[in-house]
C-alpha cells in the first residue's frame, strides 16, 4: 500500500537544531582543533560540533576549516571531480514552486515533453561532448510517469555515438509512490535525487504554495521510502536562499544520519546550490546567501558528512563552483543544456524556449579545472557498473578503497575524453596533468593506471579496475 505522511518525521528535531544554533560563542582554538581532527579521522560530526563550525568567524580559523575540508575530500576521493550533465525531459509541471522556471503558474515558457526520438538526439549530443553521466530532470506531472522515465533510462542506456555512450543515469524524480520507485529500479536507474530545498517548514511552504511538491512532510519522507522500495542510492539537496542556511545545513546532516541508521546507507550525493534568477520568475529568494557563506557551507558539509559526494553547479555566479572544488566538493553539474537542445530553441510566440538557458560546454569546464591545476576531471563510472552502491559504496569509502581505485580509473576515463572529445589545447593540458598524477602515485597504483592508460591509447574504452 502507498505510504502517506501528514507530519514531519521525528528525526527532524527543529528544537534541537534551534538550540544548537542559539549558542553564540566562537569555538576556541583547541575546540576547533578537536572537531577538525575528528573530521580528518573521517568520523561524521554531531549536531553541536557542526553548529560550532558555523560559529567560526576569525579569518584564520576559516582558512583552517576550509583547508581541513579539502584534506577530508582528498582522503576519501582524492583530487578527482566527477562531471555530470542534466538532460531535461519535460517542462510540464503541476507544482508552483516560486523560484522555478517550470512552475505551473508561469505562462512565459514553452511546455514540452521529449518523445523517444528527441531523447535519443539529446543523448547523442551530450555523448558528442564527451559526457558519460546524465541526470534526467522533469516537472511534477501526471503525464511524466515512472514508465516514461523508465523508457528514457532504457533508451539512453542502450545509446551509443561513435566511441561514446551514457554509462550512468540518475533521476530527479522527487516523491513518487513505492511501486513507481520499483519500476525505476528495474530500469537500472541510478540515484534518485530528492532535494528538500529547505528544511524549514515555514519557508518551504512560502516557496512551494501549490501542487505535489507543496507537501512538506511527504517530501521529507520520500528518500527513505525510495530506499525501502529498492532504490540503491538517493541524493539529498539544499537550495540555499529559500530558508535559513545554517538551519538547513544542520537538518541535512540529521537527514543523512537518519538514512544511514534506518536504511544502512546515507545520501550518496549532497547537492548544494543557491537559488538563482529563473526565466519567467519575478520572485526573489527571501534569504539570499553570499559567496563566502556558500564556500563555508560547502566546507562544513564536507567536514560533517565526510563520505558523501558533494555536487555544485557551473551556473554559480562568478564561477564560484571552482572555489568550492577547493573546499570539499567532489562533483560538478555542468549545465550543458544549450547544445543538446539547439534544434528546439525556437519557441512559439514570445515564450521562453525549452529548456531555459544554461550554457556550459563540457570542454570549457574541463579546461577550467585543468587551469586550476589541482583537480582531475573524472568520467569514471566503475562503481555503478560493478554494482557498488548504497552501503557497499560507503563501506569501501570508509576503508579507503574508493580513493585507491578512483585514481587509476579516473585517469583512464579522462584519457578517453582527451583522445576522443577534447579540443587540442585542452588535450595538451590534460596529457600534462596525467603525467603529473602518475608521478605522485604509489608504485601499485601507478602500475594499475599505466596498464589502463595503455589500453585506452590502443583504442579500448570503459577500462577500469
Amino acid at each position: 500500500m502507498p505510504r502517506h505522511h501528514d507530519s514531519p518525521p521525528a528525526w527532524l528535531n527543529s528544537e534541537a537544531i534551534t538550540t544548537a544554533l542559539g549558542r553564540q560563542s566562537e569555538p576556541d582554538q583547541q575546540v576547533l582543533k578537536d572537531i577538525l581532527d575528528k573530521s580528518l579521522a573521517l568520523e561524521p560530526l554531531g549536531l553541536d560540533e557542526i553548529a560550532a563550525l558555523l560559529r567560526v568567524r576569525a579569518p584564520q580559523k576559516i582558512v583552517e576549516l576550509e583547508a581541513a575540508a579539502d584534506l577530508v575530500k582528498q582522503k576519501v576521493y582524492g583530487d578527482r571531480i566527477v562531471l555530470t550533465a542534466p538532460l531535461h525531459l519535460d517542462s510540464h509541471c503541476e507544482s508552483d514552486c516560486r523560484y522555478c522556471a517550470y512552475r505551473s503558474g508561469s505562462d512565459q515558457i514553452e511546455r514540452k515533453r521529449l518523445d523517444p526520438h528527441e531523447i535519443r538526439e539529446a543523448g547523442k549530443k551530450l555523448i558528442r561532448q564527451g559526457h558519460k553521466r546524465v541526470i534526467l530532470t522533469c516537472g511534477h506531472s501526471e503525464q511524466t510517469t515512472a514508465a516514461y522515465l523508465a523508457e528514457a533510462c532504457d533508451i539512453l542506456s542502450h545509446l551509443s555515438e561513435g566511441q561514446g555512450e551514457i554509462r550512468r543515469i540518475n533521476l530527479d524524480a522527487g516523491e513518487i509512490e513505492p511501486q513507481e520507485y520499483a519500476i525505476l529500479r528495474q530500469a537500472d536507474a541510478g540515484a534518485i535525487n530528492i532535494y528538500q530545498e529547505t528544511y524549514s517548514e515555514e519557508y518551504y511552504k512560502k516557496a512551494h504554495p501549490k501542487g505535489p511538491k507543496s507537501n512538506f512532510a511527504r517530501r521529507l519522507h520520500a528518500p527513505e521510502i525510495a530506499l525501502e522500495s529498492g532504490m540503491d542510492d538517493v541524493a539529498l539537496g539544499i537550495a540555499f536562499g529559500l530558508g535559513p542556511w545554517e538551519f538547513d545545513l544542520l537538518a541535512l546532516s540529521l537527514h543523512a544520519a537518519h538514512l544511514a541508521s534506518a536504511c544502512g546507507t546515507g545520501s550518496r550525493v549532497l547537492n548544494l546550490h543557491r537559488v538563482r534568477p529563473a526565466a519567467g520568475c519575478s520572485w526573489k529568494a527571501p534569504l539570499p546567501m553570499n559567496d563566502p557563506d556558500f564556500i563555508r557551507a560547502v566546507a562544513i558539509t564536507r567536514l560533517a558528512i565526510p563520505y558523501a559526494g558533494i555536487m555544485l553547479a557551473t551556473q554559480e555566479a562568478s564561477n564560484l563552483w571552482k572555489e568550492g572544488c577547493n573546499t570539499g566538493a567532489s562533483q560538478v553539474l555542468t549545465g550543458s543544456l544549450a547544445n543538446p537542445y539547439e534544434n528546439w530553441l525556437d519557441a512559439p510566440g514570445e515564450k521562453i524556449p525549452f529548456p531555459t538557458g544554461q550554457e556550459t560546454h563540457l570542454d570549457e569546464v574541463v579546461r577550467i579545472l585543468l587551469e586550476e591545476g589541482r583537480h582531475l576531471p573524472s568520467f569514471c563510472t566503475a562503481c555503478p557498473r560493478l554494482g557498488r552502491s548504497g552501503h557497499e559504496f560507503i563501506a569501501m569509502a570508509e576503508q579507503g578503497d574508493i580513493k585507491s581505485q578512483c585514481g587509476p580509473n579516473s585517469l583512464a576515463s579522462f584519457l578517453e575524453f582527451l583522445l576522443n572529445y577534447a579540443t587540442p589545447g585542452t588535450r595538451e593540458m590534460g596529457e600534462a596533468l596525467i603525467r603529473d598524477r602518475l608521478g605522485t602515485m604509489s608504485a601499485h597504483e601507478r602500475g594499475a593506471a599505466e596498464k589502463l592508460l595503455q589500453k585506452v591509447r590502443a583504442g579500448r574504452s570503459d577500462e577500469f579496475i
